[in-house]
């Protein structure tokens, strides 16, 4: 009898340690999630400008380049909550895991790995899936027909250019097969490619003289965790005359 009582209360200890812990991370997570998103919105209070009878945008980089020189543009899809500066991150995955201001945050940041982001013909931008649905964790919507036709414009800002855009593909498939599927394709035979694997079709005026290729983790054939399935959402992108 002694020695089932100290089994209980040795599980019950455990069970404690766990749910410590368990409840810990969660914290953790809730509080990083606060933080990136009141930073966020302070950031869009003190750089960005809104003309109050036009809706046009003015973005001070001067500032931003104070803040963080790695900021080299900003992407706006209206109607979701993707609102967020883009950082340049070419030697390492730094800003998977930092916010734009270089503190250590799990939500990361909205990233590309280009060199010249914007300038060359694909640019890839990269964030986090999310479950507090922050950062990319929007672009699981777009496998959605009713969302995806009603969210399809997309607008980059940068320093020496502002770009409107239109979605014209959205899928999710593995990196790898992926990268297999266009490792030998020109820029034009991607976006055929792009055009024929998107979940839906849709329709675009111009043929896309340049791109930008939204990337996240997607769980639609997986729930393994890390996985190596990817949301694309691929979007044109021309200068705002």
């Amino acid at each position: 009898m002694k020695c089932k009582n100290i089994l209980i209360k040795v599980l019950v200890f455990i069970l404690l340690i766990i749910f410590i812990v368990c409840s810990y991370f969660i914290i953790q997570d809730f509080i990083e999630y606060e933080e990136n998103e009141q930073i966020t919105e302070e950031l869009i209070e003190t750089v960005i400008d809104i003309n109050s009878e036009t809706d046009e945008i003015t973005i001070d980089w001067d500032n931003l380049r104070l803040i963080n020189k790695d900021i080299v543009g900003w992407i706006e899809i209206e109607g979701t909550k993707i609102n967020y500066p883009i950082l340049k991150d070419i030697d390492n995955p730094f800003y998977l895991k930092h916010s734009f201001n270089k503190k250590y945050n799990e939500n990361g940041s909205i990233f590309t790995t280009n060199k010249n982001p914007f300038v060359d013909e694909e640019t890839i931008i990269y964030g986090h899936n999310m479950k507090n649905r922050s950062m990319f964790s929007m672009l699981d919507n777009y496998l959605n027909k009713e969302f995806l036709y009603s969210h399809l414009n997309i607008k980059i800002y940068t320093p020496t250019e502002n770009y409107n855009g239109t979605i014209f593909s959205a899928y999710s498939i593995g990196i790898e097969t992926e990268n297999n599927n266009i490792k030998n394709l020109n820029f034009n035979e991607r976006i055929d490619y792009y055009k024929k694997i998107s979940k839906y079709p849709i329709d675009i005026t111009c043929s896309p003289s340049k791109t930008v290729k939204l990337s996240t983790c997607s769980y639609i054939n997986t729930k393994a965790r890390p996985t190596d399935q990817r949301y694309y959402i691929i979007s044109n992108i021309e200068p705002i005359k």
